[in-house]
């Protein structure tokens, strides 16, 4: 698993609201337009971000494109938390 390129989507504003707006259900690309002040090409980079690394799954449907959270992903980032978190020790044991 590529933990860095997750992380990474959730490390710009812009993609995490796309990645909250997602949640609220399946968006088109048209919509984001509407929703965020950012260019096509911006925004189009940011999508493909957080597509390329399985976060976001998307769909050609006619001329648009239809995006959706990959929730079997963000179940694998919260182990991964959880599994640090388990792994806690008061002192370093390296």
């Amino acid at each position: 698993m590529e933990y860095d390129k997750l992380f990474k989507a959730f490390a710009d504003g812009n993609r995490i609201e796309i990645i909250r707006s997602l949640s609220q259900g399946v968006c088109c690309s048209c919509q984001f337009g509407d929703k965020f002040s950012i260019s096509q090409p911006t925004l189009s980079y940011h999508l493909k971000m957080i597509r390329d690394c399985g976060l976001v799954s998307s769909e050609k449907d006619g001329t648009w494109m239809k995006y959706r959270i990959n929730y079997n992903m963000i179940d694998e980032m919260i182990a991964f938390l959880n599994e640090i978190k388990a792994n806690h020790k008061e002192e370093c044991k390296c």
